[in-house]
């Protein structure tokens, strides 16, 4: 009988950014949140650090008029 080989399940960027994006949505910290969805800590740490060091989109500015226009009643 042959021996079971145990090995580990691979997942791609789209999986680690999806869990990454509701980890962060949640109220839990990483260990728990990992412990909920059953994924291993460390590949979750690896993925979190390789998504922060990405260069951020800036964020958009709002436009607040300093004073009103003079055709405003």
């Amino acid at each position: 009988m042959p021996d079971k080989v145990l090995t580990r399940e691979r997942y791609g960027e789209a999986f680690w950014r999806k869990h990454h994006e509701a980890w962060q949505q949640s109220t839990l910290n990483q260990r728990e949140y990992c412990e909920a969805h059953g994924i291993p800590l460390k590949a979750f740490g690896n993925w979190r650090a390789k998504f922060k060091a990405e260069p951020q989109l800036p964020t958009p500015k709002l436009f607040v008029p300093t004073s009103r226009p003079k055709s405003y009643p």
